[in-house]
């Protein structure tokens, strides 16, 4: 089964996302745009794993003294891979950064390929022409989107891929320490 541990934004970040981000989605009904049930951020991807009880137990260890902290969004940007990735950046925090670090070299990784960005991934599409890529990076450059929520708990999700689209389900709940 293919595991995450992630950040699950509190439902009423999840409607001011969605509200704050209307217009864009209209704009390119042709994206394929996350659903806002599966707005999450990524603190470490697993893969596919055998043991799930393992994992969990290994985690409850790793953040039995990880503090709780706030996240405040940034902007939007793009990722560019096989498709276009949009996504919502979130600032720097030293926290999130450290329990990615924990997480990351305690599971075998030691070296980290690229620095770790908390974001959120808004809409997928195909590589469009190159006017096109900078009409949607300029159009990005100027939406402002402003959040901010108190991050509580982690969670570690199964992703079942099959159908259009992934479904996220949470296997675990990890609280993290009130400062």
């Amino acid at each position: 089964m293919r595991l995450f541990l992630a950040i699950d934004l509190p439902k009423k970040t999840k409607k001011d996302l969605e509200f704050q981000i209307r217009e864009i989605k209209k704009d390119y009904p042709q994206f394929s745009w996350v659903s806002s049930d599966n707005y999450h951020i990524t603190a470490h991807f697993f893969g596919e794993v055998k043991n799930k009880k393992r994992i969990k137990e290994r985690i409850k260890n790793i953040l039995y003294d990880q503090g709780d902290f706030y996240l405040y969004s940034l902007k939007a940007g793009l990722f560019i891979n096989i498709k276009i990735t949009i996504y919502l950046e979130f600032r720097r925090e030293k926290k999130i950064e450290k329990l990615a670090a924990k997480i990351s070299s305690s599971f075998g990784e030691t070296f980290v390929r690229r620095k770790f960005l908390p974001h959120l991934t808004l809409a997928r599409t195909r590589i469009p022409s190159k006017q096109q890529y900078f009409v949607i990076k300029k159009r990005l450059e100027k939406l402002k989107i402003d959040l901010q929520f108190h991050v509580k708990e982690v969670y570690l999700f199964q992703s079942i891929l099959g159908g259009k689209k992934p479904v996220y389900k949470k296997l675990a709940r990890f609280p993290l320490i009130k400062e």
